[in-house]
């Protein structure tokens, strides 16, 4: 048995979930038996990139909700893609909101997370007044039983989402430095989070401990972990923490200010 420590990024934390979760008996199953959503979202665009449904340039295109360049925000609306509908693994030209309606138990909805928490719960930002993916898919996939993953980075992990979910809301908010947004809370036992730990156990077998975090010169937002597990299984989770080194961060842009129909209430814009 061997111990060893590495760091990840916040992009190179993206890159290993992604195929640790594509390699996951539940998401397989899916990918060749049922119904699979995959919602937009910056570690979701590894996903549908490992998964070779988009290119390494196209990422930036499968992300909604951002925070870049220090405010919280959107993406342009007229370039960014749709939730991804996938049936026994190929892409259905169908709305979600219509492909979700056939799901059962063992169906799965890909969703990733602003925020999750030590109890198991994680937190979505909402800035549709409607609840936008979260709020038109919670209850069917609730009431049907369906499998609903969240693969989140630890770069993520804030002391309790119920305690954020008290104090967030579009309404409730009197200033907000960027869109405004809810916290659509996540409990445990709902949504299965699945992080670098679940990522390294999947594709090494090995137990995988975080051990600090943060950086500088590029670090930022980085994780320290550690791993347990056999010598050959350790190694080769070296090999791959150090091809991950390379990978760069993700860069998406926000909407442009004028575009925005919320930004009568963004002090951002504004200057308030």
């Amino acid at each position: 048995m061997m111990i060893a420590t590495f760091s990840l990024s916040p992009a190179g934390a993206k890159r290993l979930i992604a195929r640790g979760l594509i390699n996951e008996p539940v998401f397989q199953h899916a990918m060749t038996h049922g119904r699979m959503i995959i919602s937009v979202g910056t570690t979701n665009s590894y996903i549908a990139e490992e998964l070779g449904f988009i290119s390494a340039d196209e990422k930036l295109r499968f992300a909604a909700g951002i925070v870049s360049g220090g405010v919280p925000c959107v993406t342009d609306a007229e370039t960014r893609f749709a939730n991804m509908c996938l049936e026994n693994g190929k892409i259905k030209e169908v709305s979600w909101e219509e492909f979700i309606m056939d799901f059962g138990r063992d169906d799965v909805f890909v969703k990733g997370a602003n925020a999750f928490d030590a109890n198991g719960n994680a937190g979505v930002l909402v800035a549709n007044p409607m609840g936008g993916t979260v709020g038109g898919s919670f209850g069917v996939l609730a009431a049907r039983g369906c499998k609903f993953l969240v693969p989140v980075g630890h770069e993520k992990m804030i002391p309790s989402c119920t305690a954020a979910a008290k104090v967030m809301g579009i309404n409730r908010l009197d200033y907000s430095l960027g869109q405004r947004c809810g916290l659509a809370l996540l409990p445990a036992g709902f949504a299965w989070i699945y992080t670098e730990i679940e990522a390294l156990k999947t594709l090494f077998g090995v137990e995988a401990t975080i051990v600090a975090a943060g950086g500088v010169s590029g670090s930022e937002g980085s994780v320290i972990v550690a791993i347990d597990g056999p010598n050959d299984a350790v190694k080769d989770a070296l090999a791959l923490a150090r091809a991950l080194l390379k990978e760069k961060p993700l860069s998406v842009p926000r909407q442009s200010c004028k575009e925005c129909w919320a930004s009568a209430n963004c002090v951002f814009k504004n200057n308030i």
